[in-house]
């Protein structure tokens, strides 16, 4: 099931340091990522980048670089009332490429009914990668599409090298609520 992405429902991604964490309030379609990402002061938005694939659309904005510091940069996916936020964990040039990709417009699809994903413009850098035992909640890139995605169950699923854990959420629930849109 698809739907368009057109007007208000545009998903956003703003971009906030760790230090200074503000969530301002972006409204989104989510099956896209808002995300936040690290920087010296709050930014303000710029012009999304559209990324076309299958599914409903994201998108997100900031001025930010390549952080420094990438663990504890907040994740916000949004459509509608619907809202996912993820914390990045891991500190690695995954989680730093995956930061430097911002402004992006992203489009999430059901995966195997346990997982959604999204195709990105940009290229993760893999260098030091680890594999992933994955668990509902997860944010990850898969190495072999260079894709990023969360996992909402994880029934069946074994530890794989080709996932690399990019953060976590606890809404589950709400990652569930984004299918079909």
């Amino acid at each position: 099931m698809s739907r368009e992405v057109t007007g208000t429902e545009e998903p956003h991604l703003d971009s906030t340091p760790t230090s200074t964490r503000y969530l301002g309030s972006h409204q989104a379609l989510l099956v896209g990522a808002g995300l936040t990402a690290c920087s010296g002061t709050p930014t303000d938005s710029s012009a999304p980048v559209e990324s076309p694939t299958e599914d409903a659309g994201a998108s997100d904005e900031t001025t930010s670089t390549a952080p420094d510091e990438a663990a504890g940069t907040i994740v916000r996916f949004t459509a509608g009332d619907v809202v996912v936020e993820a914390v990045i964990v891991e500190e690695n040039p995954t989680t730093r490429s995956f930061i430097a990709m911002l402004p992006m417009t992203l489009t999430f699809s059901d995966f195997g009914g346990k997982e959604k994903v999204a195709s990105l413009t940009g290229d993760f850098d893999y260098t030091d990668a680890e594999g992933l035992n994955p668990r509902a909640g997860d944010l990850f890139s898969y190495m072999p599409w260079g894709n990023i995605g969360t996992f909402y169950k994880t029934e069946g699923n074994t530890s794989s090298n080709s996932l690399t854990k990019i953060g976590e959420t606890d809404d589950i629930h709400q990652i569930e609520l984004l299918d079909g849109q």
